[in-house]
């Protein structure tokens, strides 16, 4: 299915998380998030020179730190305690694909990395649910290095490693 040029609504943005191998993933939708934050700004050098009285910058780095998944907590979903148990392990990863739309929606973009997870929020209201907020950062891996993602023809993913 071609790219469509249309609004992108929130909630058709979906966090996946790897339940394969790094190589070979099995891409499995996690139901319960409610909100996901997808920052990814760039740090930026002065590149200027007296060739021209305007400041030039040049990009180097890119801060993925930002991300965060607000999820339902449930003890009966195996996404939720995945989640959970990567928060409370000092070393535990997840291999999430974070895009803004259905996996095999050709055009849809976002990013994929073994992330490190916070747990960073948990309002336990007298007249609300419980909901969890995962901070997530990337983690050094032997396996790659974070990367955008777009998807293309027939769900196939085009990687570009940061």
């Amino acid at each position: 299915m071609a790219a469509a040029d249309a609004m992108k609504p929130g909630i058709g943005g979906v966090v996946y998380r790897n339940t394969g191998t790094y190589v070979t993933p099995t891409w499995t939708p996690q139901s319960l998030v409610k909100d996901v934050r997808v920052p990814a700004p760039w740090d930026m050098a002065e590149a200027g020179s007296r060739e021209t009285r305007a400041k030039l910058y040049m990009k180097t780095r890119v801060d993925l730190g930002g991300f965060s998944v607000t999820m339902r907590a449930t003890d009966a979903n195996a996404g939720y305690l995945a989640f959970r148990a990567a928060a409370v392990s000092p070393t535990s990863v997840l291999d999430l694909l974070i895009l803004d739309g259905a996996i095999a929606t050709e055009g849809v973009h976002g990013f994929r990395a073994e992330f490190l997870a916070s747990l960073t929020d948990e309002p336990q209201e007298i007249d609300g649910s419980i909901y969890d907020t995962f901070d997530l950062k990337p983690a050094w891996t032997a396996n790659g290095y974070p990367s955008s993602v777009i998807m293309g023809t027939a769900s196939s993913p085009s990687f570009t490693a940061f």
